[in-house]
């Protein structure tokens, strides 16, 4: 694998780029994980905002953020591709996700953890609450971000 030459988090404008993240979902939800199309691609796009991380040209990892109610914004959708996991990509591209959002105090960050990947998100500052779900025959637990 060749070092890390250039990492830039962007926020999604363009149609062209939102294909990009939908190919990185589709790799890693849809032909790793066996989740189905139907449920990755749930109709809620449009009211996410979403974004990438680029090694040089390269999209390698995504998310959405969706306003889940007035009081919450709903992390979602993270993926990183299997070639630049372990690098702490994931770990920037949450960073900087949490970064935009945090600085309301009356706004709270979620997000719905699979349960193998909890610990990368505790290590994030995010805490877990309730009860282990099944999303699509994968166990997942509720976080919330500690500001």
């Amino acid at each position: 694998m060749k070092l890390m030459l250039s990492l830039q988090f962007k926020k999604i404008n363009s149609k062209y780029e939102l294909e990009k993240s939908f190919k990185i979902r589709k790799t890693v939800f849809c032909n790793e994980q066996k989740i189905s199309e139907k449920i990755e691609f749930d109709n809620l796009d449009h009211l996410c905002d979403h974004y990438l991380i680029y090694d040089d040209k390269k999209a390698i990892a995504t998310g959405r953020v969706r306003l889940k109610n007035k009081n919450s914004y709903k992390i979602e959708r993270v993926a990183v591709l299997k070639e630049f996991r372990k690098l702490k990509i994931g770990s920037l591209l949450i960073n900087e996700i949490v970064n935009i959002y945090k600085n309301n105090e009356d706004i709270d960050i979620i997000l719905h953890s699979q349960v193998a990947v909890e610990n990368f998100y505790k290590n994030l500052n995010f805490f877990s609450y309730g009860n282990v779900f099944f999303e699509d025959g994968i166990s997942h637990i509720a976080m919330k971000y500690e500001k």
